[in-house]
């Protein structure tokens, strides 16, 4: 019987590389890796990778599991309503092509796909924010077999994590850092109409900005990428990362070419390899440096050595800028002297690609091909010097000042070195076969062989007759067998159950290697493809939905209502204090979002004085042992908790019973499958996905019920939600809380990009930031339409508003809200309100 290979977890550690096209998945099996995912041409989170198609998939994967290497499928980003037929009909083709996993963000497509396909591995993508055991024992829960954590996470917050679950666990640990959590950066979709959670980052976090403080610009020196992290480099934390259960480790870096892919995946398999064998490793200088060269924003543990908001950013450059080699000491008639920081032969040399730092990243940088490299005389125990040549004219050395950091950009030799790795097509990693030769004088000679999941046998009828001289040994018959050549298999133990006289051709031992092996390999092939359970899934979930097909009630002025979202007591005391115009209704529940939890205490007593029931909000991100905050909220006793994460929708079911939940943005809800899930899970209503454009919007809610759903028709877009904190990092010298000082308590930050808008930044009683968009978003003029749906809740989210101006704001929507202006009126009111403009944000077709 044939197993099906890819529902066994992996027996070591896996090494999993990227792939973003044919010669970066050739580098990455070449060079050792288990396991490799890729993106095909749509629903995956790196849209500007060249990526495989569909029609591609059988053959890479055939491609792939001959060389025992699993593939894993990139379906990491939202889905939306009208696509749900299209990706159903994708996730048949990715299961019946054998992939052995998909790698998924969107919660209502995990559901579709282990309907389509039970046993079609379902890994959760960086993408779903994971970074607590009881969000992810909501998603195991859903059937997804393995979280990939966020990238935010401390080695001893994994270790947290791994001892309380026993899902597997697989962590980044190399390449480019996204500055915001995955799966809840906005700033692409609030600046371009790009989501990030749709594969199109715009990479604003990689854009200078000037740090305004208390309303004043900030001198912050040659520091202007605020945004822009170094990368993660982990090979020396492989150790206690296994130590600490982690099942797989993954290299980002499927925008990256084929050097890249090489390089890291040799440097890793050498991590993990040192690891089972139990030897120590250290990673030698110059590997270390031609790692950095093949891409490197500068190397950094990033967050797993814990927080250190003085290193995490450097704030010169955002680019790749290869290995710092010196600085500029000098220079002659027709070079630069330079003297070198790493003593090492041949740190630069001819036909090398070196850039001189000059402060001006954002511009055109002096650099060239190095024509000549002459070493000076050096003091014995000195640095090193060198004098770089170029072609006439190939630079202005009046752009270059002595004291300039010089950088390799380039390094042919070491890109040639890499490439020849994967030039050839190796012997691939083999697979040890078990089995047995039996037969009798007389009679048949059967092979048979297993891989441990899969067997195969051949006969030979014979007859099998007695040696007349010398009788075929034990030996001879092993060597016969162990030519398998080209597969991906290896003669391991073998039993010999043949007559001590037995005379056996190598012609009929080598047929039968042959054809066993042929099988088995076909059967190992068979048997990755996944079975299609439930052809029409996508019709089966939405008709046994909780909706149940009924038709949202007739929307009327008297059911409509308006909640707000207050960031502070002032804000609050405001809207209890709001006499609605018209005789219209008060605020049918207001939510606290405090930077200091502690002051909800105060909060909650204030709004039911005036009869106004109250929510809270939670930390958006939860990560171990943070587990006092959620208690300051249970300590509240709110009316309502304003679900921003997985973990928190058990953990208040269990200490607020008798709380309503209801789900924040940051749940991503896109879709109906999504947002009936959660609505079954116990969450009273939902506020959709900031990434939805108006038909997205409509598209879902005529699919749900209007009456789960409360849109956000006023805010200003939080577009970057980080561990990163621009307090600490920029006014303190202090690596974390424990000893930045806490200028968050006392000054006013804002960003303000080349364009002159200034971006709000806002930190979290975990010391997070949340960047908001410098200009307000209304859906005043789609407000009619949602009624005409049938929703009769709408939300307004304050920020920075005073008192004052929070009156005149609730008064424009409480009349468009209420149907007695069609949004026109509002929108030009605010317009008028708000200084800066308004925009009509995502719902806008774009």
């Amino acid at each position: 019987m044939c197993y099906n290979l890819c529902m066994s977890l992996p027996t070591k550690p896996e090494l999993l590389a990227p792939a973003g096209d044919h010669e970066a998945m050739r580098a990455a099996v070449a060079n050792g890796a288990d396991a490799v995912y890729f993106g095909l041409s749509n629903f995956n989170a790196r849209a500007r990778a060249t990526n495989f198609t569909l029609d591609e998939l059988p053959d890479v994967m055939r491609f792939l599991h001959a060389r025992n290497v699993k593939g894993f499928v990139t379906l990491n980003t939202l889905v939306f309503s009208d696509e749900l037929e299209s990706v159903s009909e994708f996730v048949k083709a990715v299961a019946a092509a054998g992939a052995d996993a998909v790698i998924v963000q969107d919660l209502g497509l995990v559901r579709l796909i282990k309907c389509i396909a039970p046993t079609l591995a379902v890994h959760a993508s960086t993408q779903m924010t994971l970074t607590e055991p009881r969000g992810i024992a909501f998603v195991t829960a859903l059937g997804v077999e393995r979280v990939v954590l966020a990238r935010e996470l401390s080695l001893i917050e994994i270790q947290k994590v791994t001892a309380a679950t026993a899902t597997p666990v697989e962590v980044f640990v190399h390449g480019a850092l996204c500055v915001a959590y995955s799966g809840q950066c906005l700033t692409s979709e609030a600046l371009g109409g790009r989501s990030a959670n749709r594969g199109q980052c715009a990479q604003a976090c990689r854009l200078p900005y000037e740090m305004i403080v208390d309303g004043t610009a900030r001198d912050l020196g040659d520091r202007a990428y605020l945004l822009s992290p170094q990368d993660l480099a982990a090979f020396d934390l492989i150790d206690p990362l296994i130590n600490a259960g982690v099942i797989s480790f993954k290299i980002e870096g499927r925008l990256k070419g084929g050097p890249y892919v090489a390089a890291t995946t040799q440097t890793y398999r050498k991590a993990i390899d040192a690891k089972l064998d139990s030897r120590a490793f250290a990673l030698p200088r110059r590997e270390q440096l031609d790692l950095a060269q093949t891409f490197s924003r500068g190397l950094t543990p990033g967050f797993l050595a814990g927080n250190n908001h003085q290193k995490l950013v450097r704030g010169r450059c955002p680019k790749s800028r290869g290995v710092r080699i010196g600085r500029v000491t000098g220079f002659t008639k027709s070079g630069v002297r330079v003297e070198l920081c790493e003593v090492l032969d041949d740190l630069v040399k001819a036909g090398d690609g070196v850039l001189f730092d000059i402060g001006t990243p954002e511009a055109r940088e002096p650099g060239g091909r190095v024509w000549k490299a002459t070493r000076l005389a050096s003091a014995p125990k000195g640095p090193q010097n060198v004098e770089l040549h170029f072609e006439p004219d190939a630079l202005d050395f009046a752009q270059i000042a002595v004291g300039c950091d010089v950088y390799k950009t380039d390094d042919p030799a070491l890109r040639k070195r890499l490439e020849q790795s994967y030039s050839q097509d190796k012997p691939p990693r083999r697979v040890a076969l078990s089995g047995r030769v039996s037969g009798s004088i007389g009679g048949a000679l059967t092979l048979s062989l297993t891989d441990g999941a899969c067997e195969a046998s051949a006969t030979w009828p014979g007859p099998l007759e007695a040696a007349r001289k010398q009788p075929t040994s034990t030996d001879e018959v092993r060597e016969q067998l162990s030519r398998l050549g080209d597969t991906p298999f290896e003669l391991g133990e073998v039993a010999i159950e043949l007559p001590a006289n037995a005379m056996v051709p190598r012609s009929v031992l080598n047929d039968l290697r042959r054809q066993v092996a042929s099988e088995l390999a076909a059967r190992r092939s068979e048997g990755q493809k996944h079975a299609i359970a439930e052809p029409d899934a996508l019709n089966k979930l939405r008709t046994t939905s909780a909706s149940g097909g009924r038709k949202p009630p007739e929307c009327n002025e008297a059911q409509t209502s308006l909640t707000v979202l207050v960031r502070n007591l002032d804000q609050l005391d405001a809207v209890l204090a709001w006499q609605p115009p018209d005789g219209l209704p008060k605020p049918a529940a207001v939510y606290c979002d405090f930077e200091d939890l502690r002051r909800y205490k105060d909060a909650v007593p204030k709004a039911r004085a005036a009869g106004v029931p109250v929510g809270v909000a939670p930390l958006r991100v939860w990560k171990p042992g943070e587990d006092g905050f959620q208690a300051l909220v249970v300590r509240a006793e709110p009316d309502i908790v304003l679900v921003r994460n997985l973990a928190s929708i058990s953990y208040f079911q269990e200490q607020l019973p008798h709380a309503r939940l209801v789900g924040d943005f940051s749940l991503n809800v896109a879709n109906e499958l999504t947002a009936d899930l959660l609505i079954s899970a116990g969450l009273e209503r939902l506020v959709p996905s900031y990434d939805l454009n108006w038909d997205q919007f409509a598209s879902m809610v005529r699919r749900s019920r209007a009456d789960w759903f409360e849109p956000v028709v006023h805010q200003h877009m939080p577009m970057f939600h980080m561990e990163h904190c621009v307090f600490a990092a920029f006014l303190s010298t202090g690596k974390d809380h424990r000893d930045c000082g806490r200028p968050c308590e006392v000054h006013k930050v804002e960003l303000r990009d080349r364009v002159g808008a200034n971006f709000p930044v806002l930190p979290d009683t975990g010391c997070r930031n949340t960047v908001f968009n410098s200009v307000a978003q209304s859906a005043a003029e789609y407000v009619g339409r949602m009624r005409d749906l049938g929703l009769t809740r709408f939300r307004i989210d304050l920020l920075r508003e005073t008192p004052e101006q929070v009156g005149r704001l609730l008064d424009c929507y409480a009349r468009v809200i209420a149907g007695r202006d069609d949004g026109r009126e509002t929108w030009r009111a605010l317009r008028a309100l708000n200084q800066l403009g308004v925009t009509r944000g995502t719902l806008q077709l774009v």
